[in-house]
């Protein structure tokens, strides 16, 4: 197999999409990732091997795959998580890009299925909702050989900073952001973010923070329930070795060494205390926040509430290693007097949490995810993870997925939201049938006075015509006897001769004072 100038395998130009495969002294699961990677039903994509090890593994785990979709960068020097993630991605050629762990699998469908979401709605970020296969091989007691799988078929639109503010209220999982370790993103997402920030990846937790990072700059996206990869636990996984196990581990201090060499620290206002399940969220969110949106009011973290959350997150019993948790998380607050005197005054004090477990509390299907035992179906590594959940999910035979099943959850928001409609509905229509019915009574109460103002009316005409008549025949009698004076004022100039022809006086008759 040729070297190019990245590594092993020929130049690819552009393909649409970039599976990134991070590894670290993994091989014997980098295999299993490999060959769900190799056994996708579509063609224009590459797997991009970015190998962080001490030694040969994990190339000659590459060679013996013998893909000429695979490029392989070769070890620097042993790089931070994130350092390793940004040195993957910087060499990424994809229009969309995922990262997959090296102990993760690719469901076969994925990158068929994302081409034709991504084409059809037209979005720069796909997130899907990850399965979880623990490996025999994780270490913790009673988390190994479980799979989960959620079983819901939907797609649905989500708002970026909408699902930052849950996120950060702690409603919803950083994992519906669009994560690159769940998600296919952009690369024009990607190089923005390098643009403002420098580079992508700001602190420890490479996956966790690209949900906020990448998140606020995606506005709006698609998010899946279906299964796209299924997300693997091992010995050697740096959340099992940092999240889930109290006890120092090799991998834990290996971790942390590396992010302290390349300058990757904790946020200061959050407690130094790596375990705590609230603390890597937020975390992430502040070293986004002061990167890329410093002066949005409108996602600030309740600080308070997240006091108290770290609080309730203390695993530990004994009461000197719980007073050195309060006092981490104490001195998180030293930026704010006010905090410190609440801290000081009404802090709780929790019972000891429980440490974080993949088991549910029961087997089976839950309403979200289903949750079976792998030993019995004979499941040793992420590969036959893959294909038992294409089985279980009816996916194995290549056809294209129908997004019309929703899940329990979106079902109980649905029915809570049309709940609450048909009550509005109702109030609504409550408050409209009292305004008819006032308006009713108005209407008949001026019904009433237009009646009356009618009858007032006619009566004023009654009388008018009336009135009307009466001056008619005043003015007549006035004019008649206007007309007798009239008369017998201009009688007084007629000479008496005169006017004894024009009265024509009988004979013998003399006029007055004749």
């Amino acid at each position: 197999m040729p070297l190019d100038e990245s590594g092993l395998g020929p130049p690819m130009t552009s393909p649409r999409f970039s599976v990134v495969l991070p590894t670290r002294n993994r091989p014997e699961t980098l295999r299993y990732a490999l060959q769900t990677c190799l056994q996708q039903d579509f063609d224009d994509y590459e797997v991009l091997v970015c190998d962080n090890g001490d030694g040969r593994a994990a190339r000659d785990v590459v060679l013996e795959a013998a893909s000429t979709r695979i490029r392989y960068l070769e070890p620097t020097v042993p790089l931070a998580m994130s350092a390793n993630w940004e040195r993957a991605l910087s060499q990424a050629r994809g229009e969309f890009i995922t990262v997959l762990g090296d102990d993760d699998g690719l469901m076969p469908f994925a990158l068929r299925e994302a081409d034709r979401l991504l084409r059809d709605h037209g979005t720069q970020a796909l997130v899907w909702q990850r399965g979880i296969y623990t490996w025999p091989t994780i270490g913790i007691d009673g988390e190994a050989n479980l799979l989960r799988l959620p079983l819901a078929r939907e797609v649905v639109a989500l708002d970026g900073r909408e699902q930052i503010a849950k996120a950060i209220r702690f409603e919803a999982g950083y994992d519906t952001l669009p994560m690159v370790y769940s998600a296919f993103v952009h690369r024009d997402l990607v190089e923005r973010h390098r643009r403002i920030a420098g580079r992508v990846f700001l602190n420890v937790y490479p996956d966790v923070y690209s949900a906020f990072g990448l998140g606020y700059l995606a506005g709006r996206y698609l998010s899946t329930s279906v299964p796209m990869s299924i997300a693997g636990l091992s010995h050697a996984s740096n959340g099992v070795a940092t999240l889930m196990n109290a006890s120092n581990n090799v991998v834990a201090t290996d971790f942390t060494r590396l992010n302290e060499q390349f300058g990757y620290f904790r946020h200061p206002k959050v407690p130094d205390r790596m375990a705590l399940g609230p603390v890597h969220v937020i975390d992430c969110f502040l070293h986004a926040k002061d990167a890329l949106f410093p002066d949005d009011d409108s996602l600030t973290l309740d600080r308070k509430d997240f006091t108290r959350r770290c609080l309730a997150a203390v695993f530990d019993a004994t009461p000197e290693r719980r007073d050195e948790a309060r006092q981490a998380i104490r001195a998180s607050l030293e930026d704010a007097p006010d905090l410190l005197a609440w801290f000081d005054a009404e802090a709780p004090d929790f019972p000891p949490a429980r440490m974080f477990s993949f088991q549910p509390p029961r087997l089976g299907f839950d309403g979200v995810m289903l949750s079976i035992r792998t030993d019995s179906a004979r499941v040793r590594n992420i590969a036959d993870a893959v294909a038992l959940s294409c089985e279980l999910l009816g996916m194995e035979d290549g056809t294209l997925i129908n997004y019309d099943l929703m899940s329990w959850s979106r079902l109980h928001e649905s029915v809570a939201a049309l709940t609450l409609s048909e009550e509005r509905a109702r109030r609504d229509e409550a408050a409209a049938q009292r305004l008819l019915t006032d308006a009713g009574a108005d209407v008949e109460r001026a019904t009433s006075q237009l009646r009356d103002a009618e009858r007032a009316v006619e009566e004023l005409r009654r009388q008018l015509a009336s009135e009307r008549n009466a001056a008619a025949d005043h003015a007549a009698r006035l004019q008649h006897q206007l007309g007798e004076a009239l008369l017998a004022s201009s009688l007084r100039y007629v000479p008496r001769r005169l006017l004894g022809k024009l009265l024509r006086r009988p004979p013998g008759r003399t006029l007055p004072n004749e």
